[in-house]
C-alpha cells in the first residue's frame, strides 16, 4: 500500500510541476485580449479598444484581439489616447487577408470619407478619432470565423492590425 501511495504522490507532483506552467502561460497570453463586457441582455457585447503610442513607430491597438459570438450586437468604443497632433485613427473590420487592399483604397477615399473606401471586404467601420477623442460604433458580429481590424489612415496599416475572432 505504501508503494501505491508513493506512486500516486509522485504522479501528482510530476503532473503539477510539468504541465501546470504551460497552461498558465497560455492563460496569461489570453488575458491580452479585450475584456468583453457582456451586458445583461444575451447577444450583446461592449468592447473598448485603446489606441496607444504617440509616433508611427509605437502606435498600436490595445488589445490586439478579442472574441465575440456570431450575431452579437457589438458596441465598440475606440479611444485615441495619442497626444500627438495629427495622429488620427479609425477601426475598420475587414475580411481576413484583405487589409492591404482596403488600406490602399482608403487613400483615395480621403478625409471626407474618414479614409473608408467603398469596398465589399469592409464589414464595419468607425469614424476618425482625433487625439484624445473617443468614437463609438455599433455593428452586428459576422458569421463565425477570423477577421482583421485595421486603421486605414494613410501609413498606419500594417502597423495597426488586430484580430476579431467570432465564435
Amino acid at each position: 500500500m505504501k508503494i501505491i501511495k508513493i506512486s500516486i504522490v509522485a504522479l501528482l507532483f510530476a503532473f503539477t510541476s510539468c504541465g501546470g506552467g504551460e497552461k498558465k502561460e497560455a492563460e496569461t497570453k489570453d488575458t491580452a485580449t479585450a475584456k468583453t463586457e457582456t451586458t445583461a441582455t444575451p447577444g450583446e457585447a461592449n468592447i473598448t479598444i485603446n489606441v496607444t503610442g504617440n509616433s508611427m513607430a509605437d502606435m498600436a491597438y490595445d488589445p490586439m484581439s478579442f472574441t465575440v459570438k456570431a450575431g452579437d450586437k457589438v458596441k465598440l468604443t475606440l479611444i485615441n489616447q495619442n497626444a500627438a497632433e495629427g495622429m488620427l485613427h479609425n477601426w475598420v473590420l475587414v475580411k481576413l487577408g484583405t487589409g492591404q487592399e482596403v488600406a490602399t483604397a482608403a487613400i483615395a477615399a480621403g478625409t471626407a470619407k474618414n479614409y473608408i473606401p467603398e469596398n465589399p471586404n469592409i464589414i464595419a467601420a468607425s469614424g476618425l478619432a482625433k487625439p484624445k477623442e473617443t468614437v463609438t460604433l455599433d455593428f452586428t458580429a459576422p458569421a463565425a470565423g477570423s477577421y482583421n481590424y485595421i486603421c486605414t489612415y494613410p501609413g498606419h496599416f500594417p502597423s495597426m492590425i488586430g484580430k476579431l475572432i467570432v465564435e
